[in-house]
């Protein structure tokens, strides 16, 4: 993912809380927007980037009525973050307050730059054709043995540094795993050797504020739900020979709001 360093101005801003400063990016034009993500500028989009396939879908989508902030917003939400492009400053400009500031933002282009899909697959064979092969996956996983439903656990993340930091939080591991076998967009990786090491409930328990910290993730049921699912996944299935993920860069396209 490309990164712009943008020349700005920060103001200070008298609220009922005091002052504040804050940067309100006054300088960008019409076809350029900043994602603040949890109140602070992270993303850019421009466009006049048309050949991204991230910007089609937002033109595509406002054309049929759509507000950009409700799309950032949701894209957000898809992500498991908390986005706007409002910088939602509360209060009155102070005069002559500017101050020169330099902000590194990340231009998105494409959306599987940050979306990235685990699927996590307890199984006793590896057999990357179907672990790879999404039909093949779930006719195999999604299926009812011996009175009960061998499952597979989905969650998504954004970008390559948090899938880094949640390996960290869930198997205490501050090695990247290495994948086994790559296709496209797609990698598998064999976590057997450290899934003894996933954390049980209890140290979720204390550890999924510092996880939220990390990560930057929005703090939601659906995000303390799913690192929950995950765990409770590795552990049901710890009799499997092997504990796979599978990744997978997810484009613009596959979003589903």
């Amino acid at each position: 993912m490309k990164t712009l360093e943008l020349n700005t101005e920060s103001f200070l801003f008298k609220t009922s809380e005091g002052q504040i400063r804050a940067i309100p990016f006054f300088e960008l034009s019409i076809d350029e927007w900043v994602i603040f993500q949890n109140g602070h500028p992270k993303y850019f989009i421009d466009f006049n980037q048309r050949a991204s396939s991230f910007i089609v879908e937002i033109k595509a989508r406002m054309e049929k009525g759509e507000d950009l902030d409700a799309i950032v917003i949701q894209t957000g939400k898809y992500l498991g973050l908390n986005w706007t492009i409002n910088h939602h400053i509360q209060g009155q400009e102070i005069k002559n307050s500017e101050q020169q500031e330099k902000v590194i933002l990340k231009r998105i282009d494409e959306i599987k730059e940050i979306a990235l899909e685990l699927t996590f697959i307890a199984t006793d064979q590896i057999e990357s054709d179907t672990l790879l092969n999404d039909e093949k996956l779930l006719d195999k996983f999604l299926v009812q043995d011996h009175d009960r439903y061998i499952g597979i656990e989905v969650y998504l993340i954004d970008g390559q540094e948090n899938f880094k930091n949640l390996m960290n939080f869930l198997f205490l591991e501050s090695d990247s795993p290495k994948p086994i076998h790559t296709s496209g967009d797609k990698e598998l990786f064999d976590l057997s050797s450290i899934r003894t090491n996933c954390i049980g409930t209890d140290e979720f328990e204390s550890l999924y504020e510092n996880w939220i910290k990390i990560s930057e993730r929005e703090n939601s049921m659906d995000e303390y739900g799913s690192i929950l699912g995950i765990i409770g996944y590795i552990k049901r299935n710890s009799n499997k020979k092997y504990l796979i993920l599978k990744t997978e860069k997810k484009d613009a396209l596959s979003i589903k709001i």
